[in-house]
């Protein structure tokens, strides 16, 4: 249910991956609420504005422009409808509300039964569009960008909270896995997340691009109320839902880890000594506390040089020791190097 993102032609789509239903939309974004944008409070990018304006322009039929990003809102809606199943279908309700109404009807309809939900929404990514009533619950925050971005939070929150409700309706909640994550850290600029005091943001490889907020619930079994500091990855998901689900067989090589065990207490050490990530010229790897970092270009790392950080004590990554600890910066490079030679070749 909701962002589907992984390809938008009949070969990726979701039945062809394992699902048994869909509703959503497959490529990157989507209005919350289509032209003529009614019952919502609406801003977009522009990379000009009307009337030569700079800066941000509020028309008085009340839509907002904004040229802060440099560039168009993109085009989220073009071939790229709300689907149920494979056929397109006409959606009223403001999106998070309709995902969070089909998540609910899905959990009540199967809820005799093993169940797999993955449940994607939308907010907060842009475009910014805060449906009314949260933007009254938010009328004291004066800049309008920061309103409609509390208010498309807010509503998201409140459509956990009805997803969760309907679990304890069920009486599945200590028969259920919940997870709760980002995909990425907030993109700062265009939407005003902060990601304090993490440095960086969405599509970089410093800790605010990186890490993210990823909650675990299974009633009963997981201590409620506990923080746990150990990296954890999203890859880990699958592993702990196979490993924990009655009748499930896992395939031989899994990428993660079942973290039941670690949040329990029964397993001690680490999920995960070492993190690794390459996206086109970006690359990161985390080993222990120690990461290091290159900021590359789209395609290749160009000029960039390794950056090298000790997170237990630099948790904002402000002081590059690349230059005074070299034998632990050409350790960790030959960690990446090695791991690097295993990944396959990316397709874009």
């Amino acid at each position: 249910i909701g962002k589907w993102h992984q390809g938008g032609t009949a070969d990726y789509h979701p039945f062809r991956h394992g699902f048994d239903e869909f509703f959503g939309f497959l490529h990157e974004g989507h209005y919350f609420v289509p032209p003529p944008y009614n019952g919502v409070t609406t801003m977009l990018r522009r990379k000009s504005l009307p009337h030569g304006y700079t800066g941000r322009w509020v028309g008085e039929k009340g839509l907002i422009y904004t040229d802060h990003m440099g560039g168009n809102e993109p085009d989220y809606d073009a071939d790229n409808p709300i689907t149920r199943g494979g056929q397109p279908v006409v959606e009223t309700e403001y999106l998070t509300d309709a995902l969070t109404r089909e998540a609910v009807d899905f959990i009540d309809r199967h809820d005799d039964k093993p169940f797999f939900l993955y449940l994607a929404y939308n907010a907060v990514h842009s475009p910014l569009q805060g449906a009314d009533a949260y933007m009254k619950k938010f009328v004291h925050i004066e800049d309008i960008h920061r309103r409609i971005f509390a208010a498309m939070l807010s509503n998201m929150d409140d459509s956990v909270g009805s997803v969760m409700a309907q679990l304890r309706k069920s009486g599945l909640e200590e028969n259920t896995i919940v997870f709760f994550l980002s995909d990425n850290g907030g993109p700062t600029r265009e939407l005003t997340s902060s990601n304090l005091p993490l440095r960086g943001s969405k599509g970089q490889m410093y800790e605010g691009g990186l890490r993210v907020p990823f909650m675990m619930q299974w009633k009963g079994t997981i201590p409620a109320g506990q923080t746990y500091e150990k990296p954890v990855s999203s890859f880990d998901i699958y592993a702990t839902a196979a490993a924990n689900s009655e009748g499930v067989i896992a395939p031989e090589l899994v990428e993660g880890v079942d973290l039941v065990p670690f949040v329990t207490g029964k397993k001690k050490g680490v999920p995960h000594e070492t993190l690794f990530w390459r996206q086109g010229g970006k690359c990161g790897l985390r080993h222990g506390d120690w990461k290091i970092v290159r900021m590359g270009g789209r395609k290749s790392p160009g000029k960039s040089q390794w950056e090298l950080y000790n997170l237990s004590e630099d948790l904002s990554e402000e002081t590059n020791l690349a230059q005074s600890d070299p034998e632990r910066l050409t350790e960790l490079i030959e960690r990446w190097e090695k791991m690097n030679s295993e990944m396959a070749e990316p397709l874009f």
